[in-house]
């Protein structure tokens, strides 16, 4: 049994696309789900979000083990969740990293670090997009051509749409593969 930590980001709550893919393929797999809420506060950024993401999925895990004492934890994080990557590497915890920042080095170090399974989904028009930290952290990596900080891409509907399937498809078999 898994236990999902889904975890926000600074603008996208759990219930934007890409956590409500995350949401339905951990109920489909009859996990145990923790989901973050915050209110992020000004001046994060400036200050380091590593301790705020921290403290919230520290306790997302604690809540977690007491619910389901035997599940697996696995973390989904969407942007600023994923400086919970240091977390995720002291422990040991698979994870999928949605839209990382690749250009904080600390978050590109952690998730390289982390023996666990990881899968980080990209898009090449996102900000926070750099090919080379995606690869130097030697984990699988999906990513959307064209696609932005949230993977919408430019043109008609369907092109993201389709791209959310491709992200719900690549999390369904990340999970699975976690057995």
């Amino acid at each position: 049994m898994l236990a999902g930590i889904v975890v926000p980001g600074r603008g996208y709550t759990a219930q934007g696309p890409l956590l409500d893919l995350a949401d339905h393929a951990l109920r489909d797999r009859q996990a145990h789900l923790e989901t973050i809420s915050w209110t992020v506060p000004s001046g994060l950024l400036d200050v380091g979000p590593e301790p705020f993401v921290r403290a919230h999925v520290e306790a997302a895990l604690h809540r977690a083990h007491e619910a389901a004492p035997n599940a697996r934890p696995v973390v989904i994080a969407k942007s600023l969740g994923c400086w919970a990557a240091a977390l995720a590497a002291e422990r040991g915890l698979p994870a999928v990293w949605l839209t990382p920042v690749l250009t904080a080095d600390d978050v590109v170090a952690a998730i390289g670090r982390n023996p666990a399974p990881a899968l980080l989904v990209c898009g090449t028009a996102d900000f926070a997009w750099v090919p080379e930290a995606a690869q130097a952290t030697g984990k699988p990596v999906v990513t959307v051509a064209d696609g932005d900080h949230n993977l919408r891409v430019p043109g008609p509907l369907h092109r993201y749409t389709d791209a959310l399937g491709t992200v719900g498809t690549a999390i369904e078999e990340f999970l699975d593969g976690l057995g």
